[in-house]
């Protein structure tokens, strides 16, 4: 490491002196360290950055010959100072692609130093001596000649010294190699160095003392390392983003399989993995390099790590640039929502994993391309259809229609619903890729993004200070400025004049390259929608506004939450690490406060009854022995619950109302819990016209009964009623009632308020003539709870079967006003009447019950 911070560099076409950056120099020294001994190291430079194998095995190459020791031997009858035979550098990277070296060709290495050390290395070889290491000092010692001048007979600063790539040749174990892999391919292309002779032995793979084998995704890895005959130093795993993408999405396994079958070609070999996210980090020391004790249930031992953080995304920096110091970022807050979104995120995520255990890769594939669009949907800041009018308006039609392709899922739908696909055979009775279309029609209407923004954005109409808005990208900037404008007109005039700036992820980056006097005026930075990867980065900037919010869908907050504190307990650097620990810490609570449930607006009818009187009984009807928490209020009033049930309390550290939920052993002498009982319900009930809600779900249901009917094969009514029976099973259904049910005539012409349903009265028969029918689970228990219960004539005591939608409602407003559009002013009216149902606790016991 000494020789190489002794070499100078250059940036291309620069005159002023480099330094190898830290992140870069760390990479170097753990591949120094594992080619040394046959280890395994895996780095992680931070934040994500572009990484060249290239580079790394051309500076290691430049620091084993600089680090030669030097001699005196005596040369054609004089006594000469010469270095000793330096370490070799023979490496391979793994899934190579030409990407690799474009960083590389941005650093020149200083022609002075570079070839007096190769030279002193050549005069070892004058008495006669020849081996490839001859021909590799031969050609590098002649940099010293360059003048910039080219073939041409011009001067160019861009050759007037060698570039890093071409320090090392390179190519795969076997096969055709191109002509930019030879040792300096460029200079010997643009200037006179090629005309000497030399033997060509460093650029032949299978004799070159400095090589660096490239492997792509697809190649015969077993032919490939076997074609290496002389064992290689290192392998360099690359797992960086671009080359996970290359890997697919199996990469882990594929990345295991490349290290299986190194260490039975070539077992001393040492392995350097290349990360670029804590997630992968971990993948990396853990399941990839790790290794197991003895035992069958021994925990793997991990493989070295090492966490780099370096500013520039560069392999050099100016010399003299220093360490980093952080600013800002004193104040981190987190919101975000579950919903039906995450939810059935949630759902095609274990199809994607069912598919891929039963071996469908390609439908794996496909499920997981569909939860990027809904994800990505579901996180714009105003409804698909609004975005479609304003590309169309903006744009033309054409250019539209390309923009919204990453919106739609109409062709991945067709695929997996296809009846041919294993997919649509594993999801038959989930329907999750059912409620994934329904879930796309409702964001159609609305985003649980929209809400959320619009509820940041009120600090920043108010403030003095300016403040920073941060979107995926330009395009959604501009649909965000422009939705909200019309809704916000004060927010016109605040973007033009700077106070407010809307953008893409670069905005922070360059409000930060502003002035001192300039860049301290923004005191407020909103980040709508980030990756968890832009979360950490954006966390990892030098300089921040002093209140940094991040908008983002729970399970985003959750993953990153995770993440950033790997990556505090990784990284050596207390600013940043504190700044990380505060983010997860507000992630973290923040998630469980919206709690990870389906949020419906359903109210509970006037034949729906909640418990009456002082107790709130929230602990279920089970029997048996049971660990329960008694929650008194100083109103008088007690709730009975299990220790992990959810308890909606108001939040009061938020700027406006806000309802937080908390398990029940959690809760504390002091919380404000939202009492959602006798009196909650009652009120709620002047909010909604429940009985037109519940007689248009009735309407519904018995539409898709006579079609579901109408479609079944048999000939006549009588044997469709038969086969509807047999299909129920056990118990039995006399053909007579069955008809009853789907005798529909005279309810669907009725006016709405007249029509009764005509259903199964208990749950079971009515899933199971549902099922019969072929009606997802889903939709036939939302069904039950409108078009049976919510209509019976008889009163029925339903306890608190309502209670988790009053707690999605309050806690997670967002998704609530996202699924129910029609319903925002009702859901909003709604929270502030919970206002006047908080009481404080007064104790909280725990006991046990049998």
């Amino acid at each position: 490491m000494a020789a190489l911070a002794a070499q100078p560099f250059h940036p291309l076409g620069e005159p002023g002196l480099a330094e190898i950056t830290p992140a870069y120099a760390r990479l170097v020294r753990s591949a120094a360290e594992v080619a040394s001994d046959g280890s395994t190291q895996v780095v992680m430079p931070w934040p994500p950055t572009r990484v060249s194998a290239s580079a790394i095995v051309g500076l290691l190459a430049i620091a084993a010959v600089a680090s030669a020791e030097t001699e005196q031997i005596e040369v054609q009858r004089a006594r000469e100072t010469v270095r000793r035979p330096s370490d070799e550098v023979r490496a391979i990277v793994f899934p190579y692609a030409r990407s690799t070296h474009a960083q590389a060709r941005q650093v020149q290495v200083d022609r002075h130093v570079l070839g007096a050390v190769n030279f002193e290395h050549l005069k070892r070889y004058m008495n006669g001596d020849d081996d490839a290491a001859k021909d590799f000092h031969q050609v590098l010692s002649r940099v010293r000649k360059l003048t910039g001048r080219a073939t041409d007979g011009r001067d160019y600063a861009e050759f007037e010294h060698p570039i890093l790539d071409e320090i090392v040749p390179h190519g795969p174990p076997r096969g055709e190699r191109s002509t930019n892999s030879m040792l300096l391919w460029r200079t010997r292309t643009k200037t006179d160095i090629a005309k000497q002779r030399r033997s060509g032995d460093a650029d032949d793979p299978a004799k070159a003392s400095f090589f660096l084998y490239t492997v792509r995704t697809g190649d015969r890895l077993g032919i490939d390392l076997r074609a290496i005959k002389r064992t290689p130093d290192l392998l360099i795993l690359d797992l960086t983003r671009t080359a996970r993408n290359r890997l697919g999405w199996d990469w882990a396994s594929k990345a295991s399989e490349m290290v299986a079958c190194l260490r039975e070609v070539h077992p001393g070999t040492g392995i350097l993995a290349i990360a670029d996210d804590p997630w992968t980090y971990a993948t990396a020391r853990f399941e990839i390099l790790g290794t197991r004790r003895p035992g069958r249930n021994s925990k793997p031992i991990p493989a070295t790590g090492h966490v780099a953080y370096s500013e520039v995304p560069a392999i050099v920096r100016a010399v003299g640039s220093g360490d980093t110091t952080f600013d800002g970022g004193n104040k981190i807050d987190v919101d975000g929502f579950f919903g039906d979104v995450d939810h059935n995120i949630e759902a095609l995520r274990h199809l994607a994993n069912n598919l891929a255990d039963k071996g469908d890769a390609v439908g794996s594939t496909t499920v997981r391309n569909l939860i990027a669009t809904v994800r990505r949907t579901a996180l714009l800041p105003g409804s698909l259809s609004e975005l479609s009018r304003f590309l169309e308006r903006e744009t033309s039609t054409a250019t539209a229609d390309d923009l919204l392709a990453v919106y739609r899922v109409t062709a991945d739908l067709a695929m997996l619903n296809d009846p041919r696909s294993l997919a649509s055979q594993v999801d038959a009775e989930a329907g999750s890729l059912s409620t994934a279309r329904d879930l796309m029609r409702m964001l159609e209407g609305g985003t649980p993004m929209t809400t959320m923004l619009e509820a940041a954005i009120q600090p920043a109409l108010r403030s003095s200070s300016k403040s920073v808005f941060v979107f995926r990208s330009d395009l959604v900037a501009e649909f965000a400025a422009d939705r909200l404008t019309a809704s916000h007109p004060k927010l016109g005039g605040r973007i033009d004049s700077e106070i407010i700036r809307f953008g893409g992820e670069r905005l922070l980056k360059t409000v930060a390259d502003l002035p001192p006097a300039s860049h301290n005026q923004f005191k407020r930075v909103v980040v709508v929608a980030p990756t968890r990867t832009t979360i950490l980065t954006t966390l990892t900037q030098p300089w921040l506004p002093e209140q940094v919010t991040i908008l983002a869908d729970a399970d985003t907050l959750a993953f990153a939450a995770r993440d950033a504190e790997r990556l505090a307990d990784e990284i050596d650097i207390a600013p940043l690490a504190a700044r990380l620990c505060a983010f997860a810490e507000k992630a973290i609570k923040r998630v469980e406060e919206i709690g990870r449930h389906l949020v419906r607006f359903e109210m509970p009818t006037d034949d729906v009854e909640f418990p009456n009187g002082s107790v709130i009984d929230l602990s279920g009807g089970g029997r048996g022995e049971r660990n329960l928490v008694e929650i008194k209020l100083k109103n008088g009033q007690r709730i009975i619950a299990r220790r992990s049930t959810e308890i909606v309390l108001r939040d009061d550290g938020a700027a406006t109302t806000s309802f937080v939920e908390r398990p029940a052993s959690q809760v504390k002498k002091g919380d404000e819990v939202c009492v959602i009982g006798h009196g909650f319900v009652e009120r709620a009930r002047t909010l909604v016209n429940i009985r037109a809600t519940a007689a248009e779900e009735i309407r519904d249901y018995h539409h898709l009964v006579v079609e579901r009917f109408a479609a079944m094969p048999e000939p006549t009514v009588i044997a469709k009623l038969r086969s509807l029976v047999a299909t129920m099973g056990q118990p039995a259904v006399p053909v007579e009632t069955a008809r009853y049910w789907i005798d529909l005539d005279r309810e669907i012409d009725k006016p709405l308020h007249d029509v009764v349903p005509h259903a199964p009265h208990d749950e079971e028969t009515f899933m199971r003539f549902t099922a019969a029918l072929g009606i997802s689970e889903r939709m036939a228990r939302a069904f039950w709870r409108w078009a049976v219960v919510a209509q019976r004539s008889h009163r029925v005591r339903y306890g608190n079967v309502f209670h988790d939608a009053f707690r999605g409602i309050l806690t997670d407003p967002h998704a609530a006003i996202a699924s129910n559009r029609d319903r925002t002013d009702e859901i909003r009216t709604l929270r502030a009447m919970a206002e006047e149902h908080v009481a404080i606790v007064d104790e909280v016991r725990s006991y046990r019950t049998a």
